[in-house]
């Protein structure tokens, strides 16, 4: 991990809304007016720079991306962009377990990221090598839903592969199920990331064409309050 100084918690947030009502007008399709009218589904925590995903409904696996940083008391939208997640679609809150191919809905912080060299990002970052750096997702190993290094156990994600693959050329963690979120509890789900799209949906995580997702990453934010 690098030695930058890290971004409190309160640095990002993807928001996973699923299955809203049609707007009435092109400005309420916005999240980023959502912020603006105190309307969104989940807290943002005093972030000033969030990222939605938001699919039409619960098992849609296409999702439209949308970034909004907040510049004084208003939310402004930088961009959208299409992307894709979990086979399945998006899983109700509270209901996402490990290996069902569904993307957790609700708010989450984005604390770390990881790839194939720091694109600039404020965020505090892990080079990865070509072997060796794993993601637990044995739900039995006390390394569930974290990084580790060595090898990789046969459930676990091997991060060193999917970045030479081109996933995780860059990765940001979301923080589901995990710190400073929440515990980590076994079952619940891991390795749920915002990364690179490659082709087709994802097996829970969030996805965007690597230009999207490294010009995210450099977005200089850091946390405010009184919202």
């Amino acid at each position: 991990m690098s030695t930058k100084r890290a971004v409190a918690a309160l640095f990002a947030a993807v928001l996973a809304m699923t299955g809203f009502s049609a707007p009435a007008n092109a400005a309420e399709a916005d999240p980023c007016h959502a912020l603006n009218a105190r309307t969104v589904k989940f807290p943002v925590q005093g972030a000033r720079h969030v990222v939605f995903a938001v699919a039409s409904a619960y098992g849609v696996n296409t999702v439209t991306v949308t970034e909004c940083v907040r510049e004084g008391l208003r939310w402004r939208t930088v961009r959208t962009a299409d992307g894709r997640a979990g086979t399945k679609g998006f899983a109700p809150p509270g209901q996402k377990r490990e290996g069902d191919g569904r993307t957790p809905t609700g708010s989450y912080t984005l604390t770390e990221a990881f790839g194939e060299g720091d694109p600039g990002t404020a965020l505090p970052y892990r080079k990865l090598h070509s072997t060796g750096d794993c993601w637990g997702s044995t739900v039995t190993d006390p390394r569930y839903n974290e990084y580790y290094s060595g090898v990789c156990g046969p459930d676990d994600e091997n991060l060193s592969a999917i970045m030479l693959s081109g996933q995780y050329q860059q990765s940001v963690v979301i923080d589901y199920n995990r710190p400073p979120d929440a515990p980590v509890v076994a079952g619940l789900g891991s390795a749920i990331f915002f990364h690179i799209r490659t082709s087709g949906p994802t097996a829970g995580c969030i996805a965007v064409d690597k230009p999207v997702l490294v010009d995210i990453m450099r977005r200089p934010c850091g946390p405010v309050t009184g919202w």
